[in-house]
Parts: C-alpha cells; sequence; structure tokens
C-alpha cells in the first residue's frame, strides 16, 4: 500500500522495550499493507546504554539523517533529546518524562516536543513495566494504521500469558492520547 512517507525514531535505553516497540510498530504497519523498512542501533543497551530504533514507511531506505524524522517516540527525556537532531522540522516528538540516572536541568523549549506523563500514569495504573506498550498507544493516535492492525501486531509478538496486560497499556495510551493531546 502507498502512503505518504512516514519515519518514526523510537529511543529509550537498554531493557525498556525499544526494540520489542519497533517490531510491533514495524509489523502494525505491515499488516496494514504499507512497504515498511526497520533498523536498530543497540549500543549498550543491557547496561542501560542508548538504543534507538527507525521505522519507515514508503521509502527505500531503512534509516535517515538529522532533519529526516517525522515523528520522534522516546522513553526516556535524555535518549529524547539526544536524538531531537533528527527531527523535521515540522516533525512531532512524544517524549515520556523520565530521567534515568543523575541530569542536569534541560529547560530546553521546542515547540516540537509533546511531554508525555507515561511513566507516572503507569504507577497510577499499579503497572511497573510496559511503559513501551502505554507508548505506543500514544503513538498509535497520530499513525495511519487501524487498531486491529495494532493488536494483531502486539498477538503476534508478545506471549499469551501477558497479552491482557500489554493490550490494556496499549488501550490506556490511546485513551491517554485522546484526552491529553491536543491535535
Amino acid at each position: 500500500m502507498r502512503c505518504t512517507p512516514k519515519t518514526i525514531l523510537l529511543a529509550g535505553v537498554g531493557g525498556q522495550g525499544v526494540i520489542l516497540a519497533g517490531d510491533i510498530l514495524a509489523n502494525a504497519a505491515f499488516i496494514s499493507g504499507f512497504d515498511v523498512k526497520k533498523s536498530e542501533i543497540h549500543g549498550l543497551s543491557r547496561r542501560f546504554g542508548s538504543v534507538a530504533c527507525q521505522v519507515r514507511f514508503g521509502m527505500p531506505s531503512p534509516l535517515c539523517g538529522h532533519g529526516g524524522v517525522d515523528v520522534l517516540w522516546a522513553l526516556e527525556v535524555r535518549e529524547g533529546l539526544r536524538q531531537l537532531p533528527y527531527l523535521h522540522d515540522t516533525g512531532a516528538a512524544l517524549i515520556n518524562r523520565l530521567w534515568i540516572g543523575a541530569h542536569a536541568d534541560h529547560s530546553t523549549y521546542d515547540p516540537r516536543v509533546c511531554w508525555v506523563d507515561g511513566s507516572m500514569r503507569l504507577r497510577a495504573l499499579g503497572q511497573a513495566v510496559g511503559l513501551s506498550l502505554f507508548m505506543l498507544g500514544v503513538l498509535a493516535r497520530s499513525l495511519p494504521m487501524i487498531d486491529e492492525a495494532w493488536r494483531d501486531a502486539i498477538r503476534d509478538l508478545l506471549t499469551p500469558s501477558s497479552l491482557s496486560v500489554n493490550l490494556a497499556l496499549f488501550a490506556a495510551g490511546q485513551l491517554y492520547a485522546n484526552e491529553t493531546l491536543a491535535e
């Protein structure tokens, strides 16, 4: 299926589920009939190092450079800010308000950044893990895949024992986006 070309950059640190989120996103795009490419950069992922993944629809290459990303999705603030140069001038960033480790004050204002309180919302739901599925739900609001493609992609990649919790977290992210994020 042809679509307006889109590039989504997913970022976080090792253990947060960035690669799984990229797999789900790419699978949802594929199920929806889009031509999709995916690439991963692991770094020192097992020691809370940088992890990034790009998913592209309707483009021949799996990677793009600075200024070429349509949507930046980050589970951690430092990683979101580190990847911000890749965001297109008219792109949008969904960055979870979570710092891992010590941090300086990065009160940089950028109108493209939409701060998401995903970690706090997860705690309110009584969940210790699952941030990547919640944030995928937030992201889903801005992409052309239908809900059933997302659910099928999640079913394909997660174990049956964790499926209901993860589908609920994805739905909670969609609800958060609909209630909180302006068009």
